[in-house]
């Protein structure tokens, strides 16, 4: 995927720092940035927490997080199946059906800005920021 970005970067003429790493454990200094993105990302990050305080350290005061997620749905009918099929999901992909990052976001520090839902209440769109 970084092979792809680099060439679509320096074919649209953006020059870009691409970095593999382990969001747990970002190569940056505190308060790098003003804002950071996620996309259905924190579903297989194995510490939701520790990834979120990671962003929360590198992101200066006031700065913005931007999430887009599966989450666990509100429907009962709808969480039930995420239920059931869980334990494959995480099995064969890694991939938790469950997480809600309202769980843990509020612990680390960040203050929740907007939530919208979508695809019965699956598909989560969050912005949230750093207090400061």
């Amino acid at each position: 995927m970084l092979a792809i970005a680099r060439a679509r970067a320096k074919e649209l003429g953006h020059p870009v720092d691409l970095r593999l790493g382990d969001a747990q454990a970002l190569e940056f200094d505190d308060e790098s940035f003003d804002t950071v993105t996620c996309t259905l990302g924190f579903c297989t990050i194995p510490d939701t927490t520790t990834a979120a305080r990671e962003a929360f350290r590198v992101m200066r005061p006031g700065g913005v997080l931007l999430m887009m997620e599966h989450v666990r749905s509100p429907a009962p009918i709808v969480r039930g199946g995420q239920k059931l099929l869980e334990p494959l999901a995480v099995r064969f992909e890694a991939d938790h059906l469950l997480r809600e990052p309202l769980d843990y976001l509020l612990d680390v520090g960040f203050e929740i800005d907007d939530v919208k839902r979508s695809k019965w209440g699956i598909v989560e769109r969050l912005r949230a920021h750093k207090p400061g």
